[in-house]
Parts: C-alpha cells; structure tokens; sequence
C-alpha cells in the first residue's frame, strides 16, 4: 500500500488544495523546504511527492516519505504518473528535467527541454533578437558560422547548469570545438544529437566590475498573469561561460531592473506558460534587453539568499503561484548577500591540494560552507555548476562590504586550491580569480 492509499483510507481528501511536486537531483527546493513551505496552519497545502522509481533515488524516497505522502513511479510511463497525479490541483516541479514531465501532467506541454525551439518562438515574437540553428553535422555548424557571425555558443537543447556550453569565438575555436567532438563520437565525426548554435549575446557594461552582463529574474506568475517578479546579479563568469555565483539584491537602477523585468514577462507571455515560478536569464543591452534562456522552474540558490537577506520564505511563494494563488512578495533587505560557485580552471583534470573547510569558514562574512572538494578528485569544465569546487555563502552590511569579503574568499580559493591538467602537468590558471580580486571595492 503506498502512502497517497493509507491517506484516503484515512479519512479521505480533505479541503486544503493538493499540490503534487515532481522530485529529482539538484532541484532548486528541498523536499524539506517544499514540505516547510506547506505547512502554514493559516493557509495549509497539502503535498504529495513523485519519486523516480527507474532511477537511483531509494534515498531521496525516504526522505520524502517522512515529510509527505510519497509515490515512487516510473517518470518514463507518462500514464502511471498521471494516475500518481489523479486529484491533484496542480503539478510542478523545481528540477530542470522534469519541467516537460511535469508540464505534460498539467497538460500545458511547453517547450522544456527545448532550447532550439524556445528561441525560436522568442525571436519570432519580437522578445529575442538571437538568430539560432539546430545541428546535424559539422556542415550545419560551419554554415550557421557563416551566416550568425562571431561569437555563438553551441549547447545542448536539453542541457541544465551550464553543463557542456561552448563559447566559439572564432574559426580557430571552432576547428578545437569539432576536433574534440570527433575524439568523442563513435562514428569520428558527427555532433552528438540535440545540440543547437545561437549568436551570443553581449550585455551592456555591468554595474561593478566583479559582475557578470546579464541578470536573472524570477517571476511568479499567478492567474495568468505575473504576480511579482525580482532581479538578481551575477558573479563574473569562468571561461568559457560558467556561472560563478548570484548576488541579491540587485544593485541595477530602477529604470533597467523594470526593463528586465519586461522582457522576462514579454517571454513567458510569448511561451504562454501556466501558473508557477519562472527562472529567465537576460542581458540588459543599451537599446534593449535581450534573453538568454527561459528555465521552467524557481531559480537554483535564490530562495536561500533570499532567506539569507531578508528573512523570507520564496518556497511558498512558488507554492502559492503553482496552485494559482495570489503570490505575493515584498522583499526588505537587511544585508547583501551572495553564493560563490568557485570554479577549477578550464584546463584543470584534477585536484591536487585544497583547502579545509574550517579554514573558509573562519573568513569575515561566511555565512556557510555548502562543499569543498578534496585532492584527487578528477574535474572537468564541461560538467558546469556539477564542477563546482567550493561553495561559499557571504553576507555583509551593503555591496561593498561584501564584494570585500568576496575578494577575500576568491583569493584564499585561489591560492589554496592547485591542480594537474589532463597529461598531469601542474597547472597554474588564476585569470578568473585575480579579475575577481583585483575589483575589490574599498570599505
């Protein structure tokens, strides 16, 4: 008998509305943080969690049994889960995966998981400027070349955090692109299926030198229509294109956070996505903001830092717009805050010496040590956040106090972490991190 049975032979469904939550590695919320969330004895949901009964997630399970009613079901037979789903006020989930699955449940099949196709109904809606192109071969790359221009990125239409996204800046990187590629594929030649190319995208000038072009905007949307949305910055990214970490509050002035925000709620319109939270990348321009991805979940890290820096719980915010309830947000800082994804180094292959722990959480402003990786753990760009090799929680009493405690932490990172390449050289690459700390900000 599975736990949703003993709940009904327990007395039925009772009011409260039922919110069944799709769960999945490196999802943005916890079990433990969705089911928190729920339990508010003014406003009550009740939960019921799907585990992947044809993957390895026995763990993950029995964690989510001891907090709410659980299914375990195979996520790749859509009519056992809708079964698994039968008397649910809505579906959602806070894995990148699992958007399309849980989309399909809502019977709202989106274009999660696609990438290629997104940016084409984004352009074609005037949100996105980007041309883009799905690849076959080599050919098809070489002619998008051609026509795009330079830079362009090549990832795959399905990928999540950041994993196997090139930056081709030229001929020469392209030459590398392919020629690694063909060491990779079976037949010597053809790119693996799945993969598409866009132009990139250049942001404007950021507004301190330890960030990133582009911002991130969650947006809550709520009967139809977005409820309340908030921006948050980014850290600098690692070559080629690796996200590093995010900083809240935004430091962006009122007039471009606005521009920002339209343009991320112009694309949700344009993809006309059902009630939940959204997680829309964009780089302000000088003419116009322009889109990076659409991602079909809550943003990874912000409902922390949003704890972090204000004391609020963005999980039930999310809870509220996926049940199509008023989702409302009203966020008070009492401190700036941020989470570094500290990066190895492109052409690192392993670790060979690290920090300890204690040591990054004796720095000024260390609000937590999520992970540090140890020597002889073998690394690769290519995996994105999955390579990350330390991550750090910061706090402090405005910007410029933290983007001191940040140089501060990038640079004992930095020294402390060393590394061997892939024919066991020992590599010495600090370009990311020196830039980091070479903008630290007087206090």
């Amino acid at each position: 008998m599975t736990s949703v049975d003993r709940e009904i032979r327990a007395g039925g469904d009772p009011p409260d509305p039922l919110l069944a939550v799709l769960l999945g590695d490196s999802g943005s919320l916890t079990p433990v943080q969705i089911a928190g969330a729920a339990d508010d004895a003014s406003n009550p949901v009740r939960i019921r969690f799907l585990v992947d009964s044809g993957a390895d997630h026995d763990g993950l399970a029995v964690i989510a049994d001891a907090l709410a009613p659980t299914v375990r079901v195979d996520f790749t037979d859509v009519d056992s889960c809708r079964r698994a789903v039968a008397g649910a006020d809505a579906v959602t989930t806070f894995v990148d995966r699992l958007c399309p699955l849980a989309a399909l449940l809502m019977g709202t099949p989106g274009l999660w998981g696609r990438k290629d196709l997104q940016r084409r109904v984004l352009r074609e809606a005037g949100v996105s400027g980007v041309r883009s192109a799905a690849l076959g071969d080599e050919a098809s790359l070489r002619r998008f070349a051609a026509e795009a221009g330079w830079p362009l990125v090549v990832k795959p239409a399905d990928g999540v955090s950041g994993r196997d996204v090139w930056l081709v800046r030229d001929e020469k990187e392209l030459d590398r692109f392919l020629y690694e590629r063909r060491a990779e594929a079976p037949d010597g030649g053809a790119l693996p299926a799945g993969m598409f190319a866009e132009q990139y995208v250049t942001g404007g000038r950021p507004h301190a030198p330890h960030l990133a072009d582009y911002v991130s905007v969650e947006v809550f949307v709520s009967a139809g229509r977005a409820r309340t949305a908030f921006v948050t910055d980014r850290l600098l990214p690692e070559r080629p294109c690796r996200e590093t970490g995010l900083v809240l509050p935004t430091g962006l002035d009122t007039g471009s956070r606005a521009a920002v925000t339209d343009c991320a709620e112009r694309a949700l319109r344009a993809l006309d996505v059902p009630d939940g939270a959204y997680h829309v990348e964009v780089k302000p321009g000088a003419r116009r903001p322009d889109i990076i991805e659409v991602n079909g979940r809550l943003g990874g890290f912000v409902t922390r830092l949003v704890r972090y820096g204000t004391g609020q719980d963005l999980a039930r915010t999310a809870l509220d717009a996926a049940l199509s309830r008023p989702a409302e947000l009203r966020l008070a800082w009492h401190r700036a805050v941020l989470v570094l994804l500290f990066p190895a180094p492109p052409g690192a292959a392993r670790i060979t010496a690290a920090p300890a722990r204690r040591e990054i959480a004796r720095l000024p402003g260390v609000l937590a040590v999520d992970q540090v990786a140890t020597a002889g753990r073998p690394v690769h760009w290519r995996t994105g956040a999955a390579g990350t090799v330390a991550t750090v929680w910061l706090g402090a009493d405005d910007h410029d106090a933290l983007s001191a405690r940040l140089t501060d932490t990038v640079t004992l990172l930095g020294e402390r972490f060393q590394y061997r390449d892939a024919e066991g050289r020992t590599l010495r690459d600090d370009d990311w991190w020196t830039q980091i700390a070479r903008t630290r900000t007087p206090t």
